[in-house]
């Protein structure tokens, strides 16, 4: 049998208009699990978990065969320690950045395992030359029993048609038990940082580890807080969810602090892609962290905004680099609407009355933000920066998407009326609405037709709308005209916007 193997696949960008697109790994938990547990063996094979690179033999089968979780997060521990002893030591570089295939052999102190190890103690600890390796294969194993033993939740789930809210995840609260205690910490304290257990000291070294390894520790960082809002089973998962969230929150400062200090990404031949792939994880992970009342409020406090909120609006959303600046985008939206990704009460079973709450506190949260800080938020950064003409294209158009969602939200009805109620929001909608490109005409139509329907619009407003009708009604008479086949509503929209306009008396 000939196996083919695709090292790259091309991506393709789909616009849809009235809607940002959301990203692969907010939403797609479930099947990351199938992928992970369908071709596992496949990326053993590829990354090398047969024999070690020094000739001996492989501890990738003992860890796989490993299911005490105790100890494979204290060989996770140990393996670390090795890794920050040897950059800590490291001339000229205060913190090297391996590359995503430095897996063997990244750390060399002379020591070789014993072939007579038994399999307990190679997945409790390994020698200093495969550090690196097993550091990954511990951690990809802990990944996995979450996967099965949540697929296997799930499947009973299914067939029962009930859930058992008795049943206690066990691989889940251990993994939340074992990563989170303080006796992971290195008994030097050389190493320690703020706040305890091994989680957050994963995160602040994250670019130490190599590519996989940073895979890993994204995933269980966004299993452990989204596993009991997400699927059938969700209520059995709950407890963990809430507990994992809590944790967070209560080291925000250090935890919520590094993901969002990760998104000042620039790349150097040193570090190649590396950078990239850290911002993008590390933007993964807070956005599962703003799935949580607790955490989501905290970063919008008013002492947080300008150094957790206002660097996305400033500086990351106008990255050079698409992925970056997409990301970036996508987290905005999350902050600014609540709707990281929601409960779907006919999914999760947690009922009608849950899932309207979960969703009335996180847009309350939001709302109340952006009647706090519109000055900061709409005027001095949206405006001034995102819709600007030096912003980008991807910038401008997703920033409009997401400005329409906030607008027609009726929980932002203070939010709409005082945008609406400018004579300079108005001008800034209007440039847009002439914009060479098509996709940001039709999202500043999305945007101007709410100012052509408030029925209470200031003097200032009707007299650049009534001085500029004529030319706006025949505009708009040929706007996307191709679309109103296709597109009733948008054809209605047009068509009431037209109307209006025509009949405006000062």
């Amino acid at each position: 049998v000939n196996l083919v193997l695709c090292t790259s696949l091309p991506y393709h960008l789909v616009y849809l208009p009235h809607r940002i697109p959301e990203r692969k790994s907010d939403t797609n938990n479930n099947n990351d699990m199938l992928e992970n547990q369908a071709f596992g063996w496949l990326k053993n094979a590829i990354t090398g978990s047969g024999p070690s690179s020094n000739g001996g033999p492989s501890n990738a089968a003992a860890i796989s065969a490993c299911s005490d979780l105790a100890v494979l997060v204290r060989g996770v521990a140990k393996d670390f320690d090795v890794v920050l002893t040897k950059a800590s030591s490291s001339e000229g570089a205060a913190a090297p950045t391996p590359s995503p295939g430095d897996g063997a052999g990244a750390t060399e102190n002379g020591a070789n395992s014993s072939s007579a190890t038994t399999a307990e103690a190679i997945a409790d600890g390994s020698p200093a030359d495969d550090t690196l390796e097993d550091l990954q294969a511990r951690l990809d194993r802990i990944k996995t029993l979450l996967y099965e033993e949540r697929s296997a939740s799930s499947n009973a789930v299914a067939q029962s048609g009930s859930i058992n809210l008795n049943w206690t995840p066990a691989v889940a609260t251990n993994v939340f038990k074992n990563f989170t205690s303080a006796a992971d910490r290195p008994e030097s304290g050389d190493h320690a940082t703020i706040g305890e257990g091994l989680m957050p000291r994963l995160i602040e070294h994250l670019p130490l580890l190599p590519f996989e390894a940073r895979k890993s520790v994204s995933a269980i960082f966004n299993y452990l807080l989204v596993c009991g809002l997400d699927g059938v089973d969700a209520r059995q998962f709950a407890s963990v969810s809430s507990a994992f969230a809590s944790y967070v929150a209560d080291r925000a400062e250090n935890i919520v602090d590094r993901l969002v200090k990760a998104h000042v990404c620039k790349p150097s031949e040193a570090a190649g892609c590396s950078c990239v792939d850290i911002t993008l994880l590390c933007g993964s992970m807070l956005r599962s962290s703003l799935r949580h009342a607790n955490i989501y409020q905290w970063m919008l406090a008013d002492g947080n905004c300008e150094r957790l909120v206002y660097p996305f609006l400033d500086v990351y959303v106008h990255d050079p680099n698409f992925d970056v600046s997409s990301d970036a985008l996508e987290t905005v939206r999350v902050m600014f609407t609540g709707a990281a990704g929601g409960i779907n009460a006919a999914a999760t079973g947690l009922g009608d009355e849950a899932s309207e709450e979960y969703r009335v506190t996180m847009e309350g949260i939001a709302s109340d933000f952006l009647n706090r800080k519109y000055t900061e938020v709409i005027d001095e950064r949206v405006n001034a920066k995102c819709l600007s003409s030096r912003a980008n294209y991807m910038t401008r158009r997703m920033t409009l998407q997401l400005l329409s969602s906030i607008l027609l939200n009726r929980a932002n009805y203070n939010v709409m009326m005082a945008y609406i109620s400018s004579q300079q929001n108005l001008v800034t909608i209007l440039c847009l609405l002439r914009d060479p490109s098509p996709h940001i005409t039709l999202d500043a139509f999305q945007v101007f037709k709410i100012f052509v329907a408030n029925p209470n619009k200031p003097p200032e407003v009707v007299k650049i709308l009534f001085d500029n009708k004529v030319k706006l009604v025949k505009y708009l008479e040929g706007l996307h005209k191709e679309r109103e086949n296709s597109d009733g509503q948008y054809r209605d929209e047009k068509q009431l916007v037209i109307s209006t306009l025509e009949g405006l008396q000062i």
